[in-house]
C-alpha cells in the first residue's frame, strides 16, 4: 500500500448560503412545467437542450434527456399543440406530451445523457439516476441528497466502461459519501468527527484508491484547511506487481497528487467566492436572467 497526503486551503462555503442556494434551485425546478416534453421556466421560456421523454415532471419515473437542436429546428412557432404533461394529452403529430417530434432534436454527436428521477421529496431526499453514453464509453451513476431543505448526507455511486484502454482499467467503479453536519462542524468549529466527513473509493481491475478529507479552520484566515489522504493498493491477480509499481513510482505519484490538488484549490478559490457572494435574489437572476427586450 502507498499513502499520499497533501493539505490545501479552500475558500469556505457557508452552510446557510448552501441551504439558500439549494432552496433557490429547488424552487425554480418545482415552479417549472413541461409542455409536449419541453421544459419551461416559470416565465414560459424553454430550458435549452433538455426534454422530458418519459413519465411526469419531477415525479418518480420521470426521465429527462439532454439533447442538441438539429439545424432544422427553429423556435416555438414551429411546435404545434404543446400541452401540459400533467394531463397526458397527445399532440396532433402523434407523439405523447412526454416526448418530442421526430427530427425536432437530436443527440449531440452520439452523446446522450439521461437523468431519471427516483425520488423527489424536499423534506426527505432527492434520488437521481444518470446514464451517459458517448463513442468512447458509457457511465451510470446514482446520486442521493438526504434532507434537501437542510442537507444531511450526499451519496454518490457510479461505474463506467471505457473503450480503447487497457482492459484492466476499462471498467472503473467508485462511490463517495459526504456527511454534511460533520463537515461543517469540523471545518468551521474545529471539532473532529469520529469518521472522516468525506470519503471516496475508486476501484479498477488492478488497483483500489481510498480517499479521505479532513477539514478544519484555516490558521491564517477564515478558509478551510483540508488534509486529503489517498491510500493506493493493488488488487486481483496482478496485486504483487501493482504493489511493486506503486512503491517504485511513489515520489512522482506524490508530486502529481500535490499538483493536482493545488490546481483544484486554485480554481476553487477563484470561483467559489464569486458564488458565495451572491444572495438568493442574485442567484435567481443568475440562473434565470431577465429576458432580452
Amino acid at each position: 500500500m502507498v499513502r499520499l497526503a497533501h493539505t490545501v486551503v479552500l475558500a469556505p462555503v457557508p452552510r446557510p448560503w448552501l441551504v439558500d442556494a439549494l432552496g433557490v434551485l429547488m424552487d425554480l425546478a418545482e415552479s417549472s412545467r413541461t409542455e409536449a416534453g419541453y421544459v419551461l421556466l416559470p416565465d414560459g421560456r424553454e430550458v435549452p437542450d433538455l426534454r422530458l421523454v418519459e413519465g411526469r415532471h419531477l415525479r418518480p419515473g420521470a426521465v429527462y434527456e439532454s439533447v442538441a437542436k438539429d439545424a432544422g429546428d427553429t423556435d416555438d412557432t414551429e411546435r404545434t399543440d404543446r400541452t401540459d404533461d400533467t394531463h397526458g394529452t397527445e399532440r396532433t403529430d402523434g407523439t405523447s406530451d412526454a416526448g418530442y417530434a421526430k427530427g425536432d432534436v437530436r443527440a449531440a454527436a452520439g452523446e446522450t445523457v439521461r437523468v431519471t428521477v427516483e425520488e423527489w421529496r424536499r423534506t426527505r431526499a432527492l434520488r437521481l439516476a444518470v446514464a451517459a453514453s458517448a463513442p468512447d464509453g458509457v457511465l451510470s451513476a446514482h446520486a442521493v441528497l438526504r434532507g434537501p431543505d437542510r442537507p444531511e448526507l450526499v451519496e454518490l455511486t457510479g461505474r463506467a466502461r471505457i473503450e480503447n484502454v487497457w482492459s484492466a482499467l476499462s471498467r472503473p467503479s467508485g462511490d463517495a459519501v459526504l456527511r454534511c453536519e460533520d463537515w461543517w462542524t469540523a471545518a468551521d468549529r474545529g471539532r473532529p468527527a469520529r469518521k472522516a466527513p468525506l470519503r471516496a473509493r475508486l476501484t479498477c481491475g488492478i488497483a483500489r484508491a481510498e480517499l479521505v478529507a479532513l477539514p478544519r479552520p484555516a490558521r491564517e484566515d477564515d478558509g478551510w484547511e483540508v488534509r486529503v489522504t489517498a491510500r493506493l493498493r493493488g488488487r486481483g491477480p496482478l496485486r504483487p506487481v501493482t504493489a511493486l509499481a506503486l512503491r517504485l513510482f511513489r515520489r512522482p505519484l506524490a508530486r502529481a497528487w500535490g499538483r493536482g490538488l493545488d490546481d483544484f484549490a486554485a480554481q476553487w478559490n477563484t470561483e467559489v467566492p464569486q458564488l458565495t457572494a451572491l444572495g438568493p435574489e442574485d442567484l435567481r437572476r443568475e440562473i434565470q436572467p431577465e429576458p432580452e427586450p
